[in-house]
């Protein structure tokens, strides 16, 4: 299907994001990622499903472990 809606490209939407954080000074950073955690902990304590949210955290966290195993191969 060709949508006239031109999404953007996951890899330059990470890139993007990252570069944002880079910018930001240490006490910048560091706000944001408290505010993360907290919005982590809002929606474990008020949705009702904490199991499937710490579930779903493990495993994007196992994930990310993956990713940076397999790129530390491919250019180790």
């Amino acid at each position: 299907m060709n949508l006239p809606i031109r999404f953007p490209n996951d890899a330059d939407v990470i890139y993007e994001d990252a570069a944002r954080f880079r910018a930001l000074t240490p006490r910048e950073q560091v706000r944001e990622l408290n505010d993360c955690f907290r919005l982590y902990q809002f929606l474990r304590t008020t949705s009702g499903r904490a199991e499937q949210i710490d579930r779903l955290a493990d495993e994007d966290e196992r994930l990310g472990r993956e990713a940076i195993l397999e790129f530390a191969a491919r250019h180790g």
